[in-house]
């Protein structure tokens, strides 16, 4: 059976937005300077390579 390529609905798209939004507002979501910083490290983390991996 051959499933579809796009199988976001747009109400599932509208709430999942909406979620975000909410969260943002609440201050659940983190700050964008915390969010920037945990990104870099896990980019950093993944860039580095495991002494064990040799």
């Amino acid at each position: 059976m051959k499933e579809k390529e796009n199988t976001t609905c747009d109400p599932c798209e509208r709430n999942f937005e909406r979620n975000i939004d909410r969260m943002v507002k609440a201050g659940e979501a983190p700050a964008e300077k915390t969010r920037r910083e945990k990104e870099a490290e896990v980019k950093s983390a993944f860039a580095e390579e495991h002494p064990a991996a040799k």
